[in-house]
Formats: C-alpha cells, structure tokens, sequence
C-alpha cells in the first residue's frame, strides 16, 4: 500500500511541473522527519521521560521479586538435604508459583509499557499531523514528506521543515497541557501564525 502511494506521489511530483504553467506557478514541497520531532519536541521529551521514569520504578519491582526468588531458591537448597521429601517438595512447589508470577508480571510490565508507549506515540502524531497540514495549507506547499517512512532518498537540507515544526508544535504545547487520562482531549494545532 505505502509503494503504491509513493509511486502515485511521485507520479503526481513527476508530471505536475507539465502542467504547471495551466494550474499554479510552482510547485513547493518540504520534508519533515518525525522521529527527529518525537525525541526534540517538548511533549516528546516529556512522553520519553515519563516512560523511562515508569520503567525505573518496574525494574526496582521486578528486581526486589527477583532478589526474593533468589533467596527461596538459595534457601531451598542449603535445606534440601535437613528437610523430607515432602517439605521438599512443598517449597519447590511454592518456588515455581512465585517464578511463574514474576515471568507473567515481567510479561505484563513490558506489554503495558509498549501500550503505554503507542498511545503517547499515537497522541503526539495525531496532534502532528494537523499542525503540519495546518501548516501546509497556510504556506502553500503543495507536498510535506516525511523524511523516513516516506521513501524520501534525498531531498536538499532547505526542503527541511522539521525545526519549524518542532517550534510551533512546543509553542503549541505550552498552551494546552496534556489531557489527564480520561480528560476530553485538547483541540488539535493549527498552523503557526507568521
């Protein structure tokens, strides 16, 4: 879907200067790279931050059950030899609960970190995506890019946008402030006044 995309815009990039001169005077087109937008903006930096903050506090979690594992483990095996096949038995038991219960909250913690991750992902491209056609509109650029997933091989550096759109997206933030979950969701950007 995405080459049959890029075929029909790069079509459409190929035969608009034929026509040009019957439609409009130029053709004005730009790049933009997301991913450098989701790791310098400040909403960005501010989703970045979040997550490696939750998952500091994951991995004391985990790292405590771990430590315990270790302790019952150890513990079991300076006993093996004192206690009776049963009570051996019993603790091993119990051990491979626990172990299992750690692997399924270790699963757990990396599925709603990666969740959580694609949500605040999703907002943020979500609020881009109108900033930048706000932004196209207003400027008159017949084509935005993204530089990555666009199939873009070159494109010269004054094409890019990507700083422009870092700042009106942090201009943007500054005024309205992330929705708490649950929270109607703040109006998406326009495109920066000039």
């Amino acid at each position: 879907m995405k080459r049959y995309a890029l075929f029909a815009a790069l079509l459409i990039m190929m035969l608009t200067p034929l026509f040009a001169g019957a439609q409009s005077p130029s053709l004005k087109i730009a790049y933009v790279d997301l991913q450098k937008v989701m790791l310098e903006s400040d909403r960005g930096k501010e989703a970045r931050k979040s997550l490696v903050e939750e998952l500091d506090k994951r991995k004391k979690e985990l790292n405590q059950k771990q430590d315990d594992l270790q302790k019952m483990k150890d513990s079991l095996e300076k006993q093996s030899a004192a206690i009776t096949p049963e009570a051996r038995a019993d603790k091993e038991k119990q051990y491979q609960i626990r172990l299992k219960d750690y692997q399924r909250m270790t699963t757990d913690y990396q599925t709603e970190l990666q969740q959580k991750d694609q949500e605040l992902t999703r907002n943020i491209l979500k609020d881009l995506e109108e900033l930048i056609k706000g932004m196209g509109e207003k400027e008159k650029y017949t084509f935005i890019l993204e530089k990555t997933q666009g199939g873009l091989l070159f494109a010269s550096p004054s094409m890019d946008i990507t700083d422009k759109v870092i700042t009106a997206y942090n201009e943007w933030a500054k005024q309205h402030k992330p929705a708490a979950p649950g929270a109607p969701k703040t109006p998406a950007p326009a495109a920066p006044k000039k």
